[in-house]
């Protein structure tokens, strides 16, 4: 993660944090997470420390924001797997896989914002 900082909104609901602003700055609070008021926003806004933040988040927000760096051709779905497995480092590896043993592959969707007409389509079948 090249961000030393990350503001609030981009934090709801990552990594099973609270998913309104008011739940996600109480758990700051709580965890004593270091933040500073944000450049150029109005009000009360604030950023938090990357490193202040709880270890499953900050590997939420890695595997996000390094997305772009994997480049796939297009091919059929079994072999798009495979590559993305194969370009994964082996602590993502690790990760992305745990993550949907344990989770799901429906909670996978869910947490990547996938729409929620396509979620509502997989529960009914």
């Amino acid at each position: 993660m090249k961000k030393e900082w990350i503001a609030t909104h981009e934090l709801i609901g990552v990594g099973g944090l609270p998913k309104t602003r008011q739940g996600l700055n109480r758990r700051a609070r709580e965890e004593g997470w270091h933040k500073r008021r944000r450049e150029g926003a109005r009000g009360k806004a604030v950023e938090y420390a990357w490193q202040s933040l709880p270890e499953t988040v900050r590997k939420t927000l890695s595997l996000r924001c390094s997305a772009a760096e994997y480049q796939l051709p297009a091919q059929e779905p079994s072999s798009t797997w495979l590559e993305i497995h194969r370009q994964l480092s082996s602590a993502e590896r690790d990760f992305v896989v745990s993550f949907i043993l344990r989770e799901g592959v429906l909670n996978l969707l869910k947490r990547l914002d996938y729409p929620d007409e396509f979620l509502a389509e997989l529960d009914r079948g």
